[in-house]
């Protein structure tokens, strides 16, 4: 069977239009009344077959947007880029280029003031996200481009810390910047890429907001996309998760990973859960540092690669695998006691500079967990040491099948 295309339905529906007047022109025997009453029924049904869903959309940039009329963005202040709805709608581009304001429609992206150039001015930005709907349970905020001042990385009591600039998203149902039942962390640094949810009040009046606080006349860039979960979304994360990854395989980074090298420092102060969604017929997961340079370094001197596990090894800075253990082990992990390691069948808090579940290893491993739900919980004190190279984390993650 033929497949038609958007121009070829277009056509069609046009035709099929003229053909219909044409003979209707003469109603016959038929009443006036009647006839203008079939008229406009049929003329509704054969309309009927160019309406639309609004939905997400990619433009023709790459970009998402919502699937709409060219008169329906316009009135939207919207650009369309790209056709969808098999050619009889536009994918409308929504952007929102001042710092702060209220974000009215869902799939809308924030630039900074002047994008793609840098912005250099000293203030406070702040982006109120109102629901389209009662029943959106979460704001994603989709941090495409994130460039901001670096954490400050010279003064002894604030290593580590957003000092200068950082972005921060507020919890709508308490409005006290709540995620991962802890305070939502300051973001600061290199961060594209990465993203947060927020939760947005459902069946609430309450609002979710993203605020961002700049200090001096650093360069700074943005583009962050804004979209609104509904409860019922398969993307919908469970309470409590300032991150959710979907899909078999994909990769978790700390926050400011990107720095450049000579940089290198993970931000203080950062306590969240990053959750995976189980995919259908999957029980484990298993995670493993990254190719990149130095993609495993907490809580440890410069020169030091070796691994540490617990509470005693990973007194201040750690990440937590629930019930893991090297490749499934069991077994096969230890912490650190005097005078000699306590075997563990697995270890919950890891650090150092290898993932390993057995302290003073280089010999990188897999962590696997059966655990459920999969999570990967973030512990970044409040303070840093100087010198270290503690770069945080990149970590893959892969679900083994059950």
């Amino acid at each position: 069977m033929m497949k038609l295309n958007g121009k070829m339905m277009m056509m069609i529906a046009i035709l099929l239009l003229m053909t219909y007047l044409a003979m209707s022109s003469n109603p016959n025997k038929t009443s006036q009344s009647e006839f203008s009453k079939r008229r406009k029924e049929k003329l509704l049904s054969l309309f009927s077959i160019v309406n639309f869903p609004n939905e997400e959309c990619t433009s023709s940039t790459g970009d998402n947007g919502t699937c709409l009329t060219a008169p329906e963005c316009s009135a939207r202040s919207g650009v369309v880029s790209g056709t969808c709805a098999s050619g009889f709608g536009g994918c409308c581009l929504l952007y929102s280029r001042l710092c702060g304001g209220t974000l009215t429609y869902n799939n809308t992206y924030i630039l900074n003031p002047g994008y793609s150039n840098s912005y250099t001015s000293a203030g406070t930005c702040e982006w109120t996200v109102p629901k389209c709907r009662t029943d959106i349970c979460f704001i994603r905020f989709d941090f495409d481009e994130l460039t901001t001042a670096a954490p400050d990385s010279t003064t002894t009591a604030s290593l580590g810390k957003c000092t200068t600039d950082y972005f921060q998203g507020t919890n709508a149902k308490t409005g006290t910047n709540m995620a991962s039942g802890k305070t939502t962390p300051l973001i600061c640094g290199e961060n594209d890429g990465s993203h947060i949810y927020v939760d947005a009040g459902s069946e609430t009046t309450s609002e979710a907001v993203l605020t961002a606080v700049l200090t001096g006349t650093n360069s700074r860039k943005w583009k962050i996309k804004v979209a609104q979960i509904p409860c019922n979304a398969r993307t919908n994360p469970p309470g409590g998760c300032l991150q959710y990854h979907t899909g078999t395989s994909g990769t978790v980074r700390s926050f400011n990973f990107l720095a450049a090298s000579g940089s290198y420092l993970h931000l203080a102060d950062q306590y969240y859960k990053v959750c995976i969604r189980r995919e259908k017929g999957y029980c484990k997961i298993g995670w493993y540092a990254s190719t990149d340079t130095d993609s495993f370094k907490l809580s440890r001197p410069s020169t030091n690669f070796k691994s540490a596990t617990g509470y005693v090894g990973c007194i201040s800075d750690a990440v937590k695998i629930y019930g893991g253990s090297n490749y499934g082990q069991v077994g096969s992990c230890c912490t650190p006691a005097s005078p000699a390691c306590i075997t563990q069948y697995t270890v919950d808090r890891y650090c150092g500079g290898t993932l390993n579940c057995y302290p003073g290893s280089e010999s990188k491993n897999v962590i696997i967990s059966s655990r459920q739900p999969f999570e990967l919980e973030v512990e970044f004190s409040a303070t840093e040491q100087a010198g270290t190279n503690n770069r945080g984390f990149c970590l893959n993650y892969y679900q083994i099948l059950c």
